[in-house]
């Protein structure tokens, strides 16, 4: 939403909240959709599930509204660029420690848990 406005935060608008909902959304859906697949392993790694995320916020971006800057994709790739920052950064959090714990069962094999070879 910053880069929307320019990083003039007094010229936000409900219509700009709204544009960044609908963004966020889309950027998300492909992440919560790979949990409910055995692809869900890869999304255990912060790197990976933090450029996945980066990747999906930029085609959302993209999507959504066109760029406030100079060239087509540049605010789109701004703002996946800042969601795979603020990605990672929030995976060196206690959040993101809880996070890893809760998605370390992604890791194992139904197999080797249920003691078969």
């Amino acid at each position: 939403m910053v880069l929307m406005v320019q990083g003039h935060l007094a010229a936000i608008t409900m219509l700009h909240v709204e544009i960044a909902s609908k963004t966020g959304l889309l950027a998300v859906f492909p992440a919560v959709g790979l949990t409910f697949t055995r692809y869900a392993r890869h999304l255990a790694n912060r790197w990976t599930s933090s450029a996945f995320f980066g990747i999906c916020t930029f085609l959302a971006d993209a999507a959504m509204h066109e760029s406030h800057y100079p060239g087509e994709y540049t605010e789109a790739a701004l703002t996946g660029f800042g969601a795979f920052l603020f990605s990672v950064a929030v995976s060196y959090t206690p959040l993101g420690k809880q996070i890893d714990r809760l998605s370390e069962h992604f890791l194992h094999h139904p197999q080797a848990a249920a003691g078969e070879p």
